[in-house]
């Protein structure tokens, strides 16, 4: 029966596992691609804030993260009760059916692959990778190609919407890469995040990922310098908050940076440096495709200039204090203290519901 079946199938998967070898393919990818997800062993290589959030939403879901790795050994701490930390890539693809990445940068995500202790070389017939990194995309379909010349299979699968919703599992996720494993690993997805999106061949999820980041550059700016004329105007910075979400100038940055502007906070979940990093790899896009880029251009010169002043550890958001400081004026307001958001996905679009602010709340019987 089908109890039976499924035993039978994580029994011997965990038996060709163990050999030191790769042989047997056809069986072994045959195993691996039967076994229930929640049966698979998964690692997770890199722990920052989106790899800690993905380790503890899997967790909750009851998913079976094993061993995991970062180059910073406190970082695992919190999980040695349930997790063994491997020593190098290598090793923990060898101990596990699916690995995760989420690295900070496109080198970052080049050093662990490459090498004799590297990803790649842990992988062989029947195993998983799924990276979360948003990295160059050009980079990530030449390494798909060697994951599959080796009999691996690969998705990108770059997330986006914010360090509280990830920790909340209300996340998107971009997922790209061969159909048949992104419909295999899709019950999977749907449980740890609030909206998937299969974009199509590799490197197509990466592409919109680093796009919608640079437009919300250009958001953020444009919202500074809006609450700054309000301001100097005589309107009250949280009336002109409340007046521009229930109107068409509203957009998820107003919505989230808006009151991380007026806390002054900026977003320190997300650095500048990392926001940074996607702004060249939009350009490197649009330069291949000869697109030319005007006002995403002149924002990215902003944030330059914004990296520059503030240093790389600068949370993402902090680009409109240029602004403040060239007007002497800040721009924060009381009632914003205690602020957070989360998401909702409604028809498929991220709709902000605000906490820890006196606001009017729709009840959820209204919302059609």
């Amino acid at each position: 029966d089908l109890f039976i079946q499924s035993n039978l199938r994580v029994t011997m998967f965990r038996l060709l596992r163990r050999s030191s070898s790769c042989s047997c393919k056809i069986l072994t990818r045959w195993l691996s691609e039967g076994t229930p997800l929640k049966d698979r062993s998964i690692g997770v290589i890199g722990l920052g804030n989106v790899g800690n959030a993905l380790i503890k939403n899997l967790q909750k879901s009851s998913y079976k993260v094993t061993t995991i790795l970062d180059t910073d050994t406190t970082k695992t701490t919190e999980f040695r009760d349930t997790c063994r930390v491997a020593d190098t890539p290598k090793s923990l693809a060898e101990q596990v059916d699916m690995v995760f990445t989420a690295l900070p940068m496109p080198h970052h995500v080049k050093e662990v692959f490459e090498g004799k202790d590297g990803l790649l070389a842990g992988i062989c017939e029947g195993k998983v990778w799924i990276d979360h990194s948003t990295t160059d995309y050009e980079q990530t379909e030449e390494m798909s190609e060697r994951v599959r010349e080796v009999g691996g299979r690969m998705l990108e699968a770059p997330v986006t919407g914010g360090l509280e919703a990830l920790k909340k599992g209300q996340m998107t996720v971009f997922v790209a890469g061969e159909k048949n494993l992104a419909e295999e690993v899709e019950p999977m997805m749907r449980d740890i995040y609030s909206n998937v999106i299969y974009t199509g061949k590799m490197g197509t999820a990466l592409i919109p990922k680093v796009l919608s980041n640079m437009l919300s550059c250009v958001h953020n700016l444009a919202m500074g310098e809006v609450f700054m004329i309000a301001k100097q105007a005589g309107v009250d910075m949280r009336t002109c908050f409340d007046c521009i979400r229930a109107s068409a100038g509203n957009s998820f940055v107003f919505e989230t940076a808006g009151p991380m502007l007026m806390q002054g906070t900026y977003d320190p979940s997300f650095s500048l440096a990392l926001q940074c990093k996607d702004n060249r790899l939009g350009y490197q896009i649009a330069t291949k495709h000869k697109v030319p880029m005007e006002i995403l251009g002149h924002a990215m010169q902003r944030y330059n200039l914004a990296l520059a002043k503030f240093g790389d550890e600068a949370p993402c958001y902090i680009a409109p204090k240029l602004l403040e400081e060239a007007m002497d004026t800040d721009l924060r307001e009381e009632g914003f203290e205690n602020w957070s958001y989360s998401i909702q996905n409604m028809d498929g679009s991220s709709v902000i519901r605000h906490h820890g602010i006196d606001i009017k709340r729709t009840d959820d019987n209204q919302i059609p």
